[in-house]
């Protein structure tokens, strides 16, 4: 479960610009972006950021994910689709060559931050 490791690192991440003074307040939230093609379970993401959260100064923030369809451009025709199966192949005329444009991300988006009083 390569969750375990990737939600450390968002974790680490997000406290060092706490640190940093990038970010002032309490974390609320963590949005990420995760595309369907980046083998993250999001469920098990969000349980091992629950857990390894705990310790840190984001032990109240909930962790959104947001997962991105893989979409891809079709280089014989130019179509542009969103791709459900695991069979590449262009939904207009059928080509597998293909540029994917989107399904592969791990990005931290966003962040909700609670201003200090």
């Amino acid at each position: 479960m390569h969750e375990v490791g990737i939600a450390q690192a968002i974790i680490e991440s997000v406290v060092a610009r706490l640190r940093e003074g990038g970010v002032r307040g309490r974390v609320r939230a963590v949005h990420l972006r995760v595309g369907r093609m980046s083998t993250v379970v999001p469920d098990n993401l969000r349980f091992s950021f629950g857990v390894l959260a705990k310790d840190s100064e984001l032990r109240d923030a909930a962790l959104e994910i947001e997962e991105v369809p893989v979409r891809a451009l079709c280089r014989a025709c130019g179509g542009r689709f969103e791709v459900d199966e695991p069979c590449f192949l262009c939904g207009q005329c059928g080509s597998p060559d293909l540029e994917i444009l989107s399904g592969t991300e791990l990005v931290i988006d966003a962040l909700d931050v609670e201003e200090p009083s």
